[in-house]
């Protein structure tokens, strides 16, 4: 499991961990039921206090991405809805971007021309 840490970003460390195992589940690199390596071997994995991962992975937990199995480790859910709780938080923000885009004056047409960029641009 690769989970890539921005020091420098403002999305808090737990924040980071959080939307990359979501990535990484929308993405398929995990499937239902895979295990994920426990609280203290993504800590030493990623040098960051255990305390962290703890919180990142509770709130996976509680919003139902994850579940843990007492003994056993930490399981992806395949829950889909779980899986969306962060498309639809981007999608929110995405809204409220062109809404403040419309306000200060972009065209609709400018506005598809930059979707179309970006939609190019990715993987």
């Amino acid at each position: 499991m690769n989970i890539f840490l921005d020091y420098h970003s403002r999305t808090p460390i737990y924040e980071q961990i959080k939307e990359q195992i979501v990535l990484s589940v929308n993405r398929g690199v995990f499937k239902k039921d895979d295990r994920l390596p426990s609280l203290r071997q993504l800590s030493a994995q990623l040098g960051i206090n255990i305390n962290t991962v703890k919180r990142a992975l509770s709130e996976l937990e509680t919003q139902g991405v994850i579940y843990s199995v007492a003994g056993k480790g930490i399981f992806i859910s395949g829950n889909e809805d779980s899986q969306n709780i962060y498309l639809e938080q981007t999608l929110e923000t995405v809204a409220d971007a062109l809404k403040s885009a419309k306000q200060m004056g972009a065209t609709e047409e400018k506005v598809n021309a930059i979707v179309k960029e970006i939609y190019k641009g990715v993987e």
